[in-house]
């Protein structure tokens, strides 16, 4: 994904309006804007305006993230060790 910041301000915290991110596909296509204020996260998919996204506080944001399960690890088998055996001498 291509990520923008719309604006940004020399101070790092967030003000109340919030900063904007604007996020492509890559190659240019727009997907939408991503808010992040002091409360909500909202998402603006395609051209949708600020007042129609989709708001997500914080707080449920977070339960949310908590629930997803992470993918396990498959975990590393252990060597075998390979007998090397030599050849038996040939009779005649």
């Amino acid at each position: 994904m291509d990520v923008s910041i719309k604006s940004f301000d020399v101070d790092m915290a967030i003000k109340n309006k919030g900063i904007e991110l604007e996020i492509h596909e890559p190659g240019g296509k727009m997907l939408g804007d991503l808010v992040v204020t002091k409360t909500h996260l909202i998402w603006c998919p395609g051209r949708t305006k600020r007042e129609n996204g989709q708001k997500i506080k914080w707080t449920d944001f977070i339960d949310l993230m908590d629930s997803v399960k992470q993918p396990k690890k498959p975990k590393k088998s252990a060597k075998k060790a390979v007998k090397l055996v030599a050849p038996a001498p040939a009779q005649e």
